[in-house]
């Protein structure tokens, strides 16, 4: 499966949907997307339940985008992570930092308030 980044303007939020792996050669596109989306001052909710794997450098990504959206006050999640992926947020400690939400409807309302 292709690395993909798709934006979608959801009702109260930019919806940031992701596709394949994401790993030290895909980061570079992730980080870029969830930036410029925090830069514009949206609150955002990555959507990741396409992703097929997530290395450290992936790991890394997320955490700058929740930090860099952290400063801003700018509500940031994640939602729908498969398991695979998920248990390696579990693991690391992550999910104790970075809202993770089942179902979309959590995570934006979660952002949006």
């Amino acid at each position: 499966m292709d690395f993909d980044v798709n934006l979608m303007r959801h009702d109260r939020c930019t919806l940031v949907r992701v596709q394949g792996e994401i790993d030290v050669v895909t980061r570079p596109a992730l980080e870029k997307t969830l930036t410029d989306v925090i830069d514009i001052g949206q609150p955002l909710v990555v959507d990741m339940r396409h992703v097929t794997f997530c290395d450290s450098s992936g790991l890394n990504a997320v955490v700058g985008a929740n930090r860099r959206a952290s400063e801003r006050a700018i509500g940031f999640a994640l939602v729908a992570l498969p398991p695979r992926v998920r248990r390696v947020f579990r693991i690391t400690g992550i999910d104790q930092y970075i809202p993770i939400y089942d179902t979309l409807r959590e995570a934006t309302d979660a952002v949006a308030t």
